[in-house]
């Protein structure tokens, strides 16, 4: 079976719950596969993250396959950062060829936060253009210069969406030009600020995208105080001075997880937003399967299956 993260696949009250998945730094993907594995049954799909932070890891394609084999469903991220058109072709090609109905477009951190700070970024599309190809490329199977493939492969296509640094309508205008172009479904950035994404949730209201695309929050379960500072460097995240108080006065290990699960329980009381998407950035990866017990998450309806 295969999970879709489009509305047509979504049934009205399900909430789909999806988990960030890391590859190593290492040739060896027996790590993925182990922690996709601790996963099962605790969330829908795994998004396979694709040199995150600007690390050089294991091709979240070949990742991909791995996790497929073990029982889950994978999400792979394609960043603009990395690839040309014609790399990005390969990939798309590849995914299709192993069965992967998911895929995520962003643009990448910048090279100069991660280990290669002289890496050449390649930014050969933008955002934009690839989701328009992408569409194409799902829906009419055709590559990016016109040549048509035997079959259309079906992808679903998300994206990631700021909810700071711009005005709100800035922000909103983008994700509707995303929509217009073949956007399925969008993650926001980190959400720490609950004011924050009810101003930008409002106007996806009023503009009616909820209904159009499957709008996933993504949380980060913080280990501790120090793990403020470290997410802080992410650009775009925005934590309310309080979380770092709590933590700091905390001598609960557990605390950070209690805040992701407070966060994640207020979060489904918004109207339109359909998911969640824990990211444990930072050595967090065994925290998600606590934090989807402490929210309540289990009992919740999983993204329909579809063929």
């Amino acid at each position: 079976m295969t999970l879709l993260l489009n509305k047509s696949q979504l049934q009205a009250d399900s909430f789909a719950v999806t988990a960030e998945l890391i590859p190593p730094r290492d040739w060896n993907p027996r790590p993925l596969v182990e922690q996709a594995v601790r996963y099962r049954g605790y969330v829908d799909a795994v998004d396979l993250s694709d040199n995150l932070l600007a690390i050089a890891r294991l091709s979240p394609v070949v990742g991909a396959f791995f996790v497929r084999q073990v029982g889950m469903e994978p999400i792979v991220q394609i960043n603009l950062r990395d690839r040309n058109r014609m790399a990005i072709q390969s990939d798309l090609m590849g995914l299709a060829a192993i069965g992967v109905k998911n895929i995520t477009i962003l643009g990448g951190y910048p090279a100069k936060v991660g280990t290669e700070p002289n890496a050449k970024e390649v930014y050969d599309l933008e955002t934009m253009e690839l989701v328009r190809y992408a569409r194409k490329f799902a829906d009419e199977g055709l590559l990016f210069d016109g040549t048509r493939m035997q079959e259309a492969p079906k992808f679903t296509i998300g994206t990631v969406e700021n909810i700071a640094g711009k005005p709100i309508k800035e922000l909103i205008d983008r994700l509707e030009s995303k929509v217009e172009n073949g956007t399925d479904f969008v993650r926001t950035q980190l959400v720490f600020d609950m004011d924050l994404i009810g101003e930008w949730m409002e106007e996806v209201r009023r503009r009616g995208l909820h209904e159009r695309v499957t709008i996933m929050a993504s949380i980060l379960p913080l280990r501790d105080a120090e793990h403020v500072g470290t997410a802080l460097r992410i650009p775009g995240i925005v934590i309310p001075d309080s979380f770092h108080a709590r933590l700091s006065a905390s001598e609960s290990k557990e605390e950070g997880l209690l805040i992701a699960a407070e966060l994640i329980k207020k979060l489904r009381q918004i109207e339109g937003i359909q998911g969640i998407h824990i990211r444990p950035i930072g050595g967090a990866e065994d925290s998600v399967n606590k934090v989807v017990q402490y929210a309540g998450l289990m009992s919740s309806p999983s993204v329909s299956a579809s063929a």
